[in-house]
């Protein structure tokens, strides 16, 4: 990275607001050629805006984006990416439907005579690209039935395919296992070797420090600090992206005191639970006022098994005990009566309706209670959303805000609220802080050791070993589809639960 070249895209200036809403003040932001740049803050720190102006999403209310110092067409997404700027977003924007070869070349495939599809010359452009790259995919399969990691490495593929100048990843690793986070990070190195430039954005720290060579810091609208990542550290970097106060909060629950292991009566007991081919001889008891956690790489089959436990998905063998009575549900329907509830690891595609507001999200899994006559009584809905919302501190706390409206720590938070006002006995959590924030992460711990202390019995699914040292009482560790390990967290340490999920000794936390 030459600091004092010109860089190869900078937004001069650039600032956008939403009515008398100022989401971006005017800020100035810069990329050079071979540089790893990361953009970091909270969730609805300015982030999303800044990159929507980058990539010609959105519209600047003042200010420009230049690439090459050539002036880029502001709201121009089509041209932007035809100049050389791709990204990578956290959601899916793929055509689930088609393969994956036609979703890595879609609206650019190779033509020959007449226009017609020149399919041979697409598949070795396609498999050479995969090759390069060292990215196993099956050309042929449909986008739609991959797991989420695949479909990510689907995504990445089609941004490396536009010969990008400049790729802009956000969370690219959200949903990836260590194995993928690591072959990313050589691809990131090999593409800043060829002088590409990256803008990476995540709220893993330790990827970050990993993989970046410089960092802007973002608060409020604004970008407060710019950095070479070796001139800091976490601690720094936390203070400016959430203010000392906050920052202080984070550490606090950190250092939380642990639940002794029987810390109630045992609230969910599974006695050799399996499922064919998928898991396997599962036992283990969750007791009342404990927090469970349930690590291991992805594919260890984590999911699969709470979904079982929850009814939306398949056991042929074993049992389930609630409050010692032998339970088998037929669909969620029935858990949800019996006072379970499960936050599913998508929250988009699972959990939440984007295109209703905030009031209506957080009653949902309570919905029958308010039916008077025939008729919802919307005024007791409003009161019982509204103390929800506050407990949460969903911010900003408008019941009628649609909840694609905000930003991912939030919209997680009305999730939990939703399962939360249940009064769950037993609370099954899956990936909870996947795409959430330092800060945000905070107050959702703060959240699960409240209901915890109240005598809840949760259960958490975690990759981010750091999630797992920080919030559990006790630790479970799956392992190719069976509990390998079962033990309080205060006998663990981090080395502990990595050797034992079967990743590489010093593996950053959160990578799992």
């Amino acid at each position: 990275m030459a600091g004092n070249a010109l860089p190869l895209l900078q937004a001069l200036g650039v600032s956008k607001s939403f009515g008398a809403v100022q989401a971006l003040k005017p800020c100035d932001f810069r990329l050079h050629t071979g540089e790893v740049r990361a953009l970091i803050g909270s969730n609805g720190a300015g982030k999303s805006t800044l990159i929507k102006i980058l990539t010609g999403a959105l519209t600047p209310s003042s200010g420009e984006v230049r690439l090459e110092d050539v002036p880029l067409p502001p709201g121009r997404p089509d041209q932007i990416i035809r100049r050389g700027v791709a990204c990578i977003y956290q959601h899916s924007n793929l055509a689930p439907a088609l393969s994956v070869m036609d979703n890595i070349y879609l609206g650019r495939q190779p033509t020959r005579r007449f226009g017609l599809l020149d399919r041979k010359r697409q598949r070795r452009q396609v498999v050479a690209l995969l090759q390069t790259y060292g990215i196993s995919l099956d050309p042929d399969a449909i986008v739609g039935t991959l797991p989420t990691v695949k479909q990510k490495e689907v995504e990445i593929a089609k941004a490396l395919a536009l010969d990008a100048k400049v790729l802009l990843m956000d969370e690219p690793t959200g949903w990836l296992a260590a194995t993928e986070v690591r072959k990313l990070h050589d691809t990131i190195r090999l593409l800043k070797a060829k002088g590409v430039g990256i803008v990476y954005i995540s709220h893993m720290l330790d990827e970050i420090f990993a993989v970046c060579d410089t960092m802007t810091i973002m608060r409020d609208g604004q970008i407060i600090a710019e950095t070479a990542v070796a001139n800091t550290n976490r601690v720094e970097v936390i203070e400016k992206m959430v203010g000392e106060t906050l920052a202080r909060e984070s550490q606090a629950a950190a250092n939380h005191d642990r639940r002794a292991a029987a810390a109630g009566e045992v609230r969910l007991s599974v006695r050799s639970l399996g499922r064919r081919g998928v898991f396997h001889d599962i036992t283990l008891d969750l007791h009342a006022g404990e927090i469970l956690c349930l690590t291991g790489l992805i594919g260890s089959k984590r999911t699969e098994l709470v979904h079982a436990l929850f009814g939306s998905g398949p056991r042929h063998s074993g049992t389930v005990l609630l409050d010692g009575k032998a339970v088998r549900f037929r669909g969620p329907s029935d858990a949800t009566a019996a006072g379970i509830g499960l936050v599913p690891e998508d929250r988009h595609r699972d959990g939440l309706m984007l295109g209703m507001p905030i009031r209506d999200n957080l009653v949902l899994s309570i919905l029958k209670r308010f039916v008077r006559l025939g008729r919802l009584d919307r005024a007791a809905i409003t009161r019982t959303a509204q103390a929800s919302l506050s407990a949460l501190n969903v911010q900003p706390p408008d019941l009628d805000r649609l909840v694609r409206q905000l930003s991912g720590g939030n919209q997680q938070k009305v999730l939990v609220g939703k399962w939360l006002n249940l009064g769950p006995k037993v609370i099954i959590l899956d990936e909870p802080t996947v795409g959430v924030d330092v800060g945000a992460k905070a107050e959702i711990y703060g959240i699960l050791r409240r209901e915890r202390d109240r005598g809840a019995a949760i259960l958490v699914v975690s990759s981010d070993l750091e999630e797992v040292m920080t919030l559990a009482d006790r630790i479970g560790i799956m392992v190719a589809g069976r509990l390998a390990a079962l033990r309080p967290a205060t006998e663990m340490t981090m080395k502990d639960v990595v050797s034992a999920i079967g990743a590489e000794p010093g593996m950053p936390a959160g990578m799992a």
